[in-house]
Order: structure tokens, then sequence, then C-alpha cells
């Protein structure tokens, strides 16, 4: 996409997903995120000028969409993985935390170019991912999805997600690109922290990074976030600008 690409976070979390998507050069324009705590950390950084002002909103139930048609290019949005992962319940739709149904309705009400979705590797062993593959399909988005790990990215963590790429424009395209990324794939810039820094494991927890989250709630933030070369990475395959 040329110019400025306008980014709509749902699920927004203390920030991960945008910061991948400023590693691309989007712009957010509006975030969703019901986390109390989260939402304070998504207005310091703008007050502390590292990200550019943007409205925050808090549920995604009560959120409408239909005032950003024509304003937003991307919908990203890491929809809650609880009911498909398998530290869970594994009640999968079944879940009250379910929010497929209103991701899918604000990309309805939206009507982006694209979407970025992320969830855990889990969901493919559900029934309910082919309601979502398929309420995407009917909603007119054509879908192609990888499993990446932060792993694949140069982190010292494993932390795999499902990531789908939704394109509301593109024609059909077969299943070969789809599957597991080759690691070697990747480019050895992409191999590293946001200011092009070894990654750095946080003290005592080898799944996580240096600086992303600490104490109790910045902990509940960090086990949902994104790790932003993740986004930008998965993006960058599966939109075919690797």
């Amino acid at each position: 996409m040329e110019g400025i690409v306008r980014e709509l976070a749902l699920f927004a979390g203390a920030g991960g997903g945008i910061l991948g998507g400023k590693l691309l050069g989007w712009r957010t324009v509006c975030a969703v995120e019901i986390d109390p705590y989260c939402r304070e950390v998504l207005l310091r950084r703008q007050e502390e000028k590292h990200l550019l002002p943007f409205p925050v909103w808090d549920d995604v139930r009560t959120f409408d969409g239909t005032p950003w048609r024509g304003k937003v290019d991307v919908v990203s949005a890491g929809f809650p993985c609880q009911p498909f992962s398998v530290a869970g319940k594994r009640k999968g739709d079944q879940d009250e935390r379910n929010m497929w149904p209103a991701t899918l309705r604000i990309l309805c009400e939206v009507r982006p170019r694209f979407a970025l979705l992320e969830n855990v590797p889990g969901l493919l062993a559900y029934e309910y991912s082919g309601e979502i593959f398929g309420g995407l399909a009917e909603s007119g988005f054509d879908a192609r999805w990888r499993v990446l790990s932060a792993a694949e990215v140069g982190a010292p963590h494993k932390r795999s997600r499902l990531w789908i790429v939704a394109d509301a424009k593109s024609k059909p395209r077969n299943d070969s690109n789809r599957g597991r990324l080759d690691a070697g794939r990747l480019a050895p810039g992409r191999r590293s922290g946001l200011d092009g820094s070894p990654w750095q494991p946080e003290p005592d927890m080898d799944r996580v990074v240096d600086g992303l989250a600490y104490g109790v709630d910045r902990l509940k933030a960090l086990g949902n976030g994104q790790v932003p070369q993740c986004a930008a990475t998965a993006w960058r395959i599966l939109s075919g600008l690797a």
C-alpha cells in the first residue's frame, strides 16, 4: 500500500502489536483495550511522544466501527486466546471470553483493506477455526496464515503464534503458501531488538524480553502481548512484502 497506512488496533494491550506496526511505518489512528493498566500505558507513551496521539476505547463489545469506515487501512486484532489455548479450559467458542464475533462485526463495519489477526496455534485444532476462516471469506476477505515463533525472529524464547492476514481485495490464492515459516527466509536485519541491539531475556523469565513489562500488572500485559518483530515479520511474509 502506498502512503501512510492507518491502523485500528483491537485488543491493543500495552502496545506490542502497535510497535510492530510502527516498525512497518504504520500510523495507529485508534485503539481498543479493556484492561485499565494497558490503556494507561498507551496514553503515557503518547504523552511521552513515543507514539503519535490516537483515541483509546475500552471494550470491543461496545465499540462502533462504522465511523471509522474509509479512515482505516488495516485492522489488527490479537483476539483473546484463552478459549483456544492448550493451557486453558479449552471451551472454544463456548468460552465467554471468545471475542471473535465482536472482531468480525468490527471488520464488517470498518471494511479495511487488510486485517492482521493473531492467536495461539491451538486454534487450528478447533472446528471453530473453520467458522473463523469461513466468516472472513463470507465477509469478502481472502485469508492466509502462518505459525511464527519469537525464536524465528531471533528472540531467546519460543512463543509460537498463529498469524492471519486477510485481504479484502485480493484474488483467491491456493494453499501452497500456507504453513510453517522457514526461519532461513528472514533477513538478518530483522533478528534483533527494536533498536537493532541483541535480545535480552527478562531475569528469571525465559519467555519474555527485558524492558517490555515488569510487576504484576505488567506481567499480565506481557502474557497477553505481541512480540513487535513477530507482528511485523508475519505481515511482511503474508502480505508478500518479505
